[in-house]
């Protein structure tokens, strides 16, 4: 054995024993909430609070960045260890789909599906449930293909108006600090932006935990945060990656910039892989500008991925083979670390924001990128995300990074030292027949864009502190007044979507939280009977708040029904049989089955960044909320075009049931 070998040997076991000692002492949990602090702190004092007095500020930070480097965790680095996702008992699966229906059904009906769902339990539904467990013992996860595939690249739609989601950064005037410019805040919002792609290369990002029982959860949504994209096919789409960490190799250095109609490929990292300083970033978006100025409106190249997903595949594939250059170009897009438009919108606020976002526009929007950051005249700033990667969590840390770190960033002062990368436009080879497809994708985006309602308003009596002096869960909280809300606006039970999380298993994405229960249909009907009291209001509003949150505490655990049933379902369509009449049953349906939930919505977490989305029915609403220590923020979409919703008045109806809410609590 050679000397460095033996050296290595010595130097990997002192390493594994500063590990073990450092997990054992707790402190590589001090140091993750350490790096999460840096990352999330809203203020410079919030940092002071952390800090060794003693210590002067320079040894400190050295001193940290040394403790991240030897005691931090490494964002990927429980992947190998995480639990694969496990198939639950398929009697579970069934007794509580079974459950999930009765809101929906009349009891004739109800008996009807129950013999069906017997029937397929003790018939077909073994033999797929067996397959299923065969498959999940080759796959870790087992569903993971068949969910991308199938509820994302298979479908045809237009992303912006069925898949994508918008996040609003609330930046204002008094947000920023003392001395920064109008013109210093799109650079700084790259700066930021590439500290974040910084601290993902060197896998510094902390990884996340479970709250309560510290079990990791799967970071590898994160790797496609940034430079992940979308690639239409005629029938499929496909999904490609391009990020890689500093231990993989190089990874992508430029972002895509859109503006006034034209492409630019803008390099944001020197040789020495060091995100360019946000000066610099200033100047090289200054002869941008100075470029677009001194030329014609472009040909608007991204409205073609605002179409039909067949149309777009196809144009794409044509404008491949007309030029090589095309291919460049697009391949150019593609490895994007994020894409930033410029846009002439001025929205005044956040719910304008995420509308003109998610749907405002084609024209400078590459909806197949994971993340387009809109940059509007108003000064305000918003991203459109592409869905089929990661889930909105990743989204939901992307805006408060910004958010955080811009609070605490000063105004650019320096003046480049050095020359800077000049902007390169991507000039695209086009002929009559694209110019007419962009036409014609532009204007069928607009006529259905238009169709779309969406707000982002505020309840502002109350929020977290409140729910929470009642040993109340807010998330619970908040599904329980969306029932009541839709109950008392439309006079019945809505099936409703609410995503939970499987990220404590290998690659986990999400579950379905049913949340509208037989439960809270209940208290819903009490509620709106004055003859009932007070005291059984508040009774069954508890029932149905702890019946919430046992079912999102076994969504968590794998033991919802929806995604078990979908595997079951592939499974059957695959092996070329009839499809299982509990599929075809009119209580699947109805009861939100099939991607029929009139309620779509998702909690997005304790920040003040909110988001937004589509229905993912005509006669539904999409609804997103965020609720913080003092307010509840929530967004909603519908369709004009449906008689049955109104976004104006869910969210009058959601108002008046958190004001009841709060009378039961305070009255009894």
């Amino acid at each position: 054995m050679s000397l460095t070998t033996v050296h290595r040997t010595v130097q990997d076991c002192a390493l594994q024993l500063l590990e073990y000692v450092a997990s054992r002492t707790g402190l590589t949990e001090a140091v993750r909430k350490l790096q999460l602090a840096r990352q999330f702190a809203a203020s410079d004092d919030e940092l002071k609070q952390l800090q060794l007095k003693w210590l002067p500020g320079g040894l400190q930070e050295w001193l940290l960045e040394k403790a991240i480097q030897v005691f931090g965790e490494p964002t990927w680095k429980y992947q190998d260890s995480l639990p694969p996702l496990p198939v639950p008992p398929l009697k579970n699966t069934l007794d509580k789909y079974l459950e999930s229906v009765k809101p929906f059904v009349t009891a004739e009906e109800y008996k009807q599906t129950e013999a069906v769902v017997r029937e397929f339990e003790e018939g077909v539904g073994q033999s797929l449930h067996q397959q299923l467990l065969e498959r999940a013992k080759v796959k870790r996860n087992w569903i993971e293909e068949w969910w991308l595939d199938l509820v994302y690249l298979r479908s045809r739609h237009s992303l912006p108006l069925t898949s994508n989601i918008a996040g609003f950064i609330p930046t204002t005037d008094h947000m920023w600090p003392s001395g920064v410019e109008p013109e210093d805040q799109v650079p700084l919002y790259l700066w930021v932006s590439m500290h974040l792609w910084k601290l993902l290369r060197k896998e510094q990002i902390p990884v996340d935990k479970a709250v309560l029982t510290g079990q990791p959860f799967c970071m590898d949504q994160f790797r496609n945060m940034l430079s992940a994209h979308r690639i239409p096919g005629v029938t499929m789409d496909k999904i490609v990656s391009h990020f890689r960490t500093e231990s993989e190799g190089p990874s992508p250095t430029h972002i895509t910039v859109l503006c006034k109609g034209r492409v630019f490929k803008m390099e944001c990292v020197d040789q020495e892989g060091e995100p360019l300083t946000p000066a610099e970033l200033k100047l090289q978006l200054q002869m941008l500008k100075q470029q677009c100025e001194n030329m014609s409106e472009g040909p608007h190249i991204s409205a073609l991925t605002a179409g039909n997903r067949t149309e777009w595949a196809k144009t794409r594939e044509k404008m491949v083979e007309m030029d090589p250059v095309n291919a460049h170009n697009l391949s150019v897009i593609e490895k994007s670390i994020v894409v930033v438009a410029f846009d002439d919108a001025m929205p005044k606020d956040g719910g304008e924001a995420l509308y003109q976002a998610l749907v405002g526009s084609s024209r400078n929007r590459w909806f197949d990128h994971f993340n387009t950051g809109v940059v509007f005249k108003s000064g305000l700033y918003a991203s459109n995300f592409e869905h089929s990667p990661a889930d909105g969590m990743v989204a939901v840390y992307w805006g408060y990074f910004l958010f955080a770190q811009l609070q605490r960033i000063g105004p650019i002062q320096k003046v480049p030292a050095r020359p800077v990368p000049e902007p390169e436009e991507l000039v695209f080879t086009i002929d009559d027949e694209i110019r007419d497809a962009i036409v014609h994708t532009e204007e069928t985006f607009i006529k259905q864009a238009s169709d779309m309602e969406l707000i982002c308003p505020s309840f502002t009596d109350y929020g977290k502190k409140f729910i929470r002096s009642f040993q109340l869960h807010p998330d619970s909280y908040m599904q329980t007044a969306l029932q009541l809300a839709y109950f008392r606006l439309h006079g019945k039970p809505a099936p409703t979507y609410e995503s939970a999380t499987l990220r404590q298993y290998y690659h986990g994405r999400t579950e379905t939280v049913r949340s509208c229960t037989m439960e809270v249909v209940n208290w819903c009907k009490a509620m709106l009977d004055n003859t009932v009291p007070v005291e059984e209001k508040k009774e069954l509003m508890m029932v149905a708040l702890k019946k919430h949150l046992q079912i999102m505490d076994e969504a968590k655990s794998m033991l919802g029904c929806d995604r078990h049933l979908f595997g079951l379902q592939v499974l059957a369509q695959g092996a070329g049989i009839p499809l299982p009449s509990i599929f075809t049953d009119a209580a699947y349906t109805k009861s939100g089955g099939g991607g029929n939930f009139v309620l779509s919505t998702s909690l997005l977490g304790y920040t003040p960044c909110p988001g937004a989305t589509s229905p993912m029915v005509h006669h539904g609403y999409g609804i997103f909320y965020n609720i913080q220590s003092d307010r509840i923020m929530y967004t909603i979409s519908a369709w004009k075009s449906c008689k049955e919703t109104s976004a104006e008045e869910m969210s009058a109806s959601i108002q008046q049931s958190l004001r009841d809410m709060r009378q039961l609590l305070i009255m009894s």
